[in-house]
């Protein structure tokens, strides 16, 4: 996968970042049109060159094998970077080969809300946060064992996310049955809510929408505000990416005033 250059500051206001209309398999770092899942990976059909093709020919051509089928799976709900195919290049590419199905999903009584916390390029990153008659357009990564560790290490080494399964939920993916538990990231800083309530990503789209929509520049301008940080946005957002240890700062200043995930049906499971 080839990506664009942008500047750092450019980045951090791209978050939560492109991502297809359509459900993919993400190989080494291409997104692939997933046309099909059955329960082994090396039978489903994707769109490659124009036209379709099993995927397991296509793992062959690239000399890739010993793909784990969905079974041997964790399905985990991708709301942010994480259905981005440039945000997932950048966290596997270091990895090794990788094969796992995006595939997209919406999510019912829920909204994707700006977290709590600052991103290690800049970004104010998504939580997931209760919003009763809300339903939003997310994705659901099915990862094998390998590739969940892989995404720990991406999403828990800083501590601000915890990971378990939320139960009770309804879940509707592309090529599999609804779901009521699934695994899911949660922001331990909490959700930003500068007026009282969650300020969700106007990036996610979502039906029935309850809580005020904000873009990323739009949340930096708030949280620049929160803090009493006068000046241009740019430099703003410049002043945390090379230094880990304003960035914490400013977490902690933002978690003074967060608002903690309020769902009763979420239980860690790594922390």
């Amino acid at each position: 996968m080839t990506t664009p250059h942008f500047s750092a500051v450019e980045t951090a206001k791209r978050y939560p970042f492109p991502r297809p209309d359509h459900s993919f398999l993400y190989v080494d770092g291409d997104a692939l049109p997933l046309l099909s899942l059955p329960e082994s990976l090396e039978d489903s059909e994707v769109e490659a060159g124009g036209r379709p093709m099993s995927a397991g020919r296509l793992l062959r051509r690239r000399g890739i094998g010993n793909v784990a089928p969905l079974a041997r799976r964790t399905p985990v709900l991708a709301y942010g970077a994480n259905a981005s195919p440039e945000r997932l290049h950048r966290k596997f590419a270091p990895f090794g080969p990788a094969v796992f199905p995006v595939l997209r999903a919406t999510l019912h009584d829920f909204d994707i809300v700006h977290a709590a916390h600052i991103s290690s390029y800049g970004a104010v990153p998504a939580t997931i946060e209760p919003s009763p008659g809300t339903v939003c357009e997310i994705a659901l990564t099915c990862l094998d064992e390998r590739e969940l560790a892989r995404m720990h290490e991406t999403e828990l080494r800083r501590g601000t996310y915890r990971f378990g399964l939320l139960r009770n939920v309804r879940l509707e993916p592309e090529l599999l049955p609804a779901m009521e538990t699934v695994s899911s990231y949660v922001g331990d800083c909490g959700y930003l809510a500068p007026e009282g309530a969650p300020c969700a990503l106007a990036a996610i789209a979502a039906s029935r929408r309850r809580f005020r929509a904000l873009s990323q520049s739009d949340i930096q301008r708030t949280i620049q505000a929160m803090l009493g940080a006068p000046g241009p946005l740019d430099a703003f957002i410049r002043a945390v990416i090379d230094d880990e240890a304003a960035r914490r700062a400013r977490t902690i200043l933002l978690r003074e005033g967060a608002r903690p995930f309020s769902c009763p049906d979420f239980a860690p499971t790594v922390e």
